[in-house]
């Protein structure tokens, strides 16, 4: 707990939900190894203006992927995915970033910056105060757009793009990403996420890996709770985060994966996690109807919100809000009954 200028109490925990940060950069093929020539090292200077720390390393013929203290890290040769989660400032890295793609001669080709809503936005520090600071922090460095998905007196997403590419069939910016963003997970499935006596640090959680087949995992389960991993697969990411604390419980799930059909992936996800509330976001190179009306019906699930926006350059973004069928009528029951009017 944390007190406020005022006085009040204010209830505060662990901010779960991340921020989230893509960088692609258009291809040199006079430096094919790109951003993966910088060093371990040289990544920890950069993390440590968003002052998050590497814990382990794991790399593919394709990608490295780092587990952070707080989240995650991927490079490419050619493109960076970070996210970082609690009272990070994930923004700061930008120069640094910059001043490594001007050392491997690379020049930016997309920017995307997002986050959902935060928990507890009175603890957040500059440049994550507010979503107009963020914004202005990103111009300084970039020409972009911004957006925000979903109802304000809600759960809603922001968005923030900056597109230098010249061709729309430019291939390093054109995949399809899945984000989950999960709270209000069940008692027994956030349990299972605070640390026993016989689990080591890197105890693999069971079913994680077969979400998708063939993945090989980083996992690292945290003292006293949280859980992070990354998986990869080939070219395929996939990364999970757990904040299993019952009053601030958070999971996020994002994968790169392409499907036709996301529907098993999302059931063997929520099973795992059993959320009351989702924010699920899909962004993809075009838009595909079948897909989206796929999403449209989750056994055991209300959808409660759907947006879909067209971003340019043949990328659209989807974002859709479900509730469990247990949430929304435990919410049901506890909606307050209108005041009679009086007699006069």
């Amino acid at each position: 707990m944390t007190n406020n200028t005022e006085g009040v109490t204010v209830i505060t925990g662990f901010e779960g939900p991340e921020k989230r940060l893509e960088v692609d950069f258009k291809r040199n093929p006079e430096r094919p190894f790109g951003l993966r020539s910088i060093t371990k090292d040289q990544w920890q200077d950069m993390l440590n203006f968003s002052s998050c720390t590497i814990i382990s390393h794991t790399p593919n013929t394709h990608f490295d992927a780092y587990v952070l203290s707080e989240s995650s890290l991927f490079v490419w040769p050619f493109k960076i995915m970070i996210k970082t989660c609690g009272t990070t400032t994930l923004l700061k890295i930008i120069p640094k970033l910059l001043e490594y793609a001007h050392f491997c001669d690379l020049e930016v080709e997309f920017v995307q910056y997002s986050r959902k809503n935060f928990l507890f936005p009175q603890v957040q520090l500059f440049p994550h105060t507010d979503w107009s600071a963020e914004i202005e922090y990103l111009d300084n460095h970039f020409d972009g757009s911004s957006y925000i998905l979903g109802p304000l007196t809600q759960d809603h997403w922001y968005l923030y793009i900056a597109d230098y590419s010249e061709d729309s069939d430019t291939v390093t910016t054109k995949e399809t990403t899945l984000e989950v963003m999960m709270h209000h997970l069940s008692k027994p499935s956030a349990q299972q996420f605070f640390r026993k006596e016989e689990v080591g640090d890197r105890d693999k959680f069971p079913g994680v890996a077969e979400l998708i087949p063939g993945q090989d995992t980083d996992e690292f389960n945290f003292t006293p709770c949280g859980y992070s991993m990354n998986g990869l697969r080939d070219d395929v990411y996939s990364t999970i985060h757990v904040t299993p604390e019952a009053h601030c419980s958070y999971a996020s799930f994002e994968t790169n994966l392409s499907l036709p059909s996301y529907k098993r992936l999302l059931h063997q996800v929520f099973d795992i996690f059993q959320p009351g509330t989702v924010t699920l976001t899909l962004f993809t190179e075009a838009r595909n109807p079948a897909r989206t009306m796929d999403l449209l019906e989750l056994p055991g699930y209300v959808l409660k919100y759907k947006t879909h926006s067209e971003l340019g350059s043949n990328r659209d973004v989807l974002l859709i809000q479900y509730e469990s069928l247990d949430f929304y009528n435990n919410k049901q029951k506890k909606r307050v009954r209108p005041v009679q009017a009086l007699n006069m």
